[in-house]
């Protein structure tokens, strides 16, 4: 019941903001905004109230705020794999991070597995990829050799602000095309949103596709004079550093939707804004989800989703039921005029999100973390989560507790058994992890320093 009313909620709010879409004249533009660990609340138009985000906010009432949007992987690299595939990356063994080597031929995104930017630009599109990579940093894995046209950015999982020193991961060169460079960030926010605005203005006569994946809000906590100015109120200095680099990237948003505008590409062009995971511990507001990213739990799964596409979808709607960051894949290339690859887990939403196909885009979402030793599944509205080192799982129904404060397995143990013998036909087509990483220990200790604080997530000190 909690399902249906929820869709007829999408549709009468969408119904209400939109006029009937016409097809496009052309393959639309496909902008995707990919921003690192960003808190569930810390965005205007998802109830922030201690800093503004007045872009993202414009972004969000021009278009479709999803309020069940999921990741594929409550952490980055296995995240931005799925969203590359649409596909879950678990089947290709792509479940941990991987570890800085640009030497290392073996360990990367599956190189069977075709990317977006590769099939789009067998259609035609100008393709580039700006900012952080994290899908492989040896040659075989890199953009260039994965579809890409394009690419200004990092190949590691983070990178210092205001420098590429060559000391570690975070200072690693710049790379340019298939090349590190000598380049120096003058502000690595803002460099990532000028390439983005000079590949657009070069490319604006043809479709193109970015995929624009800032740093920020990541750590290390680097931020000009000029987003910490506006964000000086903000008493706690890590919750004033994180909110000045959600700054910059609002202000880099603001800068790419004008530019649309003024190309006249506005109309022309789907836009898709997300996170690549829950937020971050410390200093992010991930309410009133439960835990953060690394988290099995909401709040390392359900993030910021916004989708524009003026004249094709609704306008200052919400949509709620379940969609993933998998969806991004089918969605763009059904738009292009592209066949889908027969053996997508994503799915074409924007049917969905206009109110035309009825019914949830995905009754059954899954994630798996550590080979298998942690799990979760959201089947309509019921959610089963099996923490790593815990030895038995937990059931939540988030129609009434999104929170998941109130386990009822022990109510529901049919409802258990039916998620438990889902998970493990899923399960049972997954390919075991090429390489691992820390995470295991990782999620140990966070489940124990939360328990220790008597707390569903991190203590926020900020919070008042």
């Amino acid at each position: 019941m909690w399902a249906g009313i929820r869709w007829a909620l999408a549709v009468v709010l969408s119904a209400a903001a939109s006029v009937a879409a016409e097809p496009p004249q052309r393959p639309p533009n496909v902008l995707v905004i990919l921003v690192d660990d960003l808190g569930y609340r810390d965005l205007g138009c998802q109830g922030c109230v201690d800093f503004k985000t007045p872009h993202i906010d414009k972004l969000a009432s021009g278009g479709v705020r999803l309020t069940s949007g999921y990741v594929s992987h409550p952490y980055c690299s296995p995240s931005r794999a799925g969203i590359l595939t649409g596909r879950y990356q678990q089947r290709f063994g792509h479940e941990h991070n991987l570890r800085y080597d640009e030497s290392d031929v073996v360990n990367g995104t599956d190189v069977k597995e075709v990317m977006l930017p590769a099939l789009l630009g067998k259609a035609g599109y100008a393709t580039t990829h700006i900012g952080k990579w994290h899908v492989g940093a040896g040659e075989p894995f890199r953009p260039l050799a994965r579809g890409y046209g394009e690419f200004f950015g990092f190949l590691g999982g983070g990178h210092h602000y205001f420098k590429a020193d060559g000391k570690n991961e975070y200072g690693a060169p710049l790379w340019r095309g298939a090349a590190a460079t000598e380049t120096q960030p003058t502000y690595l926010t803002d460099d990532f949103t000028n390439e983005a605005l000079a590949f657009m203005e070069r490319n604006k006569k043809r479709p193109f596709f970015v995929l624009l994946a800032y740093n920020a809000p990541h750590s290390p906590d680097h931020v000009p004079p000029r987003y910490l100015e506006s964000v000086a109120s903000i008493p706690h200095k890590a919750r004033r550093r994180y909110a000045g680099l959600v700054r910059g990237v609002d202000a880099g948003v603001g800068k790419l939707m004008a530019k649309l505008e003024e190309l006249k590409l506005d109309d022309e062009t789907l836009v898709v804004f997300l996170s690549d995971n829950g937020g971050r511990r410390g200093s992010s507001d991930n309410r009133p989800l439960r835990g953060n990213k690394g988290w099995l739990h909401e709040g390392g799964l359900r993030v910021p989703f916004i989708w524009r596409w003026p004249g094709q979808l609704p306008v200052g709607a919400t949509y709620g039921e379940p969609v993933s960051s998998l969806d991004i894949l089918p969605t763009a290339l059904a738009q292009a005029g592209v066949a889908l690859p027969e053996n997508l887990d994503g799915v074409d939403v924007l049917p969905h999100l206009r109110g035309e196909t009825k019914g949830s885009p995905h009754r059954t979402l899954h994630w798996r973390v550590c080979g298998g030793e942690g799990y979760a599944i959201r089947h309509d509205d019921y959610k089963l989560v099996r923490e790593v080192a815990v030895d038995r799982s937990a059931l939540f129904d988030l129609a009434n507790d999104l929170g998941e404060d109130h386990d009822l397995a022990a109510k529901h143990p049919g409802v258990v058994a039916k998620l438990e013998g889902l998970h493990a036909a899923w399960n049972g087509t997954l390919r075991k992890p090429v390489w691992t990483d820390s995470h295991r220990q990782y999620a140990v200790t966070e489940r124990r320093r939360a328990q220790e604080a008597g707390t569903r997530q991190f203590p926020m000190p900020w919070v008042r």
